[in-house]
């Protein structure tokens, strides 16, 4: 079955006129159409018609966020693990690429920052064709913010973003309660050597490199969602406050009004592995961190069933 994607003006005239349309593969959970679909089930992918990237479907429901009392990994500001109702949405299933980036930057909607510490120039993305499938680095949260509302999207909520990465069951990790190096990348930094029992480097090698969005496949979230833990570290929307989870509302919470931090989640490549656990909270600067490891990706919200 041929499978056409609506675009550009040919895109917003079929809205206007018949609201949306779309062609699914029946061998397929895959669904092509000018507006998100409504969330059905777990192991649905939606292809996002502007950037071109597959989202899968978070549908609506409670899961348990935050982290148990007794765990002695967990900071205080993780706590009281509490029941949150998130209405059905869609999140990228890979982290935003260089290649998707870029294409934002041709259409003039992304101006990435340049951030110079020292004698050093980062660059928030890569135009080098080795990178081209890994994920954009991005310093300041506006430069995601802004990607995403140019993909017609926006920046997962904590509380979205958490689901997304550990489903219902209150798992410590995107796939369950132990970690290993096939499952993330991530990196302990104690330079012993390989063979060293002590040892529990992961990732690619004694220095940091990221991953291609689509490795680590057996890190896979629920709802296959690549890279939650590991490889760069994920702005959500959300501001930071230590107390929140004691105030936070059960229905669809999108942190405090006010707050001088952002969240970041999920751990990079040079993570410890304390880092990788989805209730992990980390706050960037005011509304930038750059440590050569921030990326994002995007979420939209499902609409309701007919």
């Amino acid at each position: 079955m041929k499978t056409i994607i609506l675009r550009g003006f040919l895109c917003v005239t079929c809205l206007s006129l018949v609201g949306y349309f779309f062609l699914a593969s029946r061998s397929s959970s895959r669904i092509y159409n000018t507006y998100p679909p409504v969330c059905q089930h777990i192991g649905q992918i939606w292809t996002s018609p502007i950037d071109g990237l597959e989202m899968v479907c978070v549908p609506a429901g409670s899961f348990i966020m935050g982290a148990a009392q007794d765990d002695a990994a967990a900071g205080e500001d993780e706590k009281p693990q509490h029941s949150v109702f998130v209405n059905a949405f869609w999140v990228d299933r890979f982290e935003v690429t260089n290649e998707a980036y870029d294409r934002c930057m041709a259409e003039d909607a992304c101006h990435p920052e340049i951030y110079e510490r020292s004698a050093i120039t980062y660059i928030p993305y890569s135009i080098h064709p080795d990178f081209r499938q890994h994920p954009a680095l991005v310093y300041l949260s506006k430069d995601a913010q802004d990607y995403c509302r140019w993909a017609g999207k926006r920046l997962p909520t904590e509380a979205e973003w958490e689901k997304a990465a550990r489903g219902s069951d209150g798992r410590l990790y995107p796939w369950g309660n132990t970690l290993d190096c096939g499952q993330a990348n991530y990196y302990i930094c104690d330079h012993l050597p390989p063979e060293s029992p002590q040892n529990p480097r992961c990732g690619y090698s004694s220095y940091c490199h990221t991953a291609k969005v689509d490795e680590y496949p057996e890190g896979a979230s629920p709802y296959g969602a690549f890279n939650m833990a590991g490889n760069v570290w994920e702005w959500v929307s959300d501001r930071y406050s230590p107390e929140y989870y004691a105030m936070s509302p059960y229905m669809n919470p999108v942190g405090p009004d006010t707050g001088k931090y952002l969240i970041r989640k999920g751990g990079g490549c040079t993570s410890l592995a304390v880092d990788l656990r989805v209730t992990n909270r980390a706050s960037g600067k005011g509304e930038h961190y750059y440590d050569g490891q921030m990326g994002f990706r995007c979420a939209v919200d499902a609409p309701s069933p007919p």
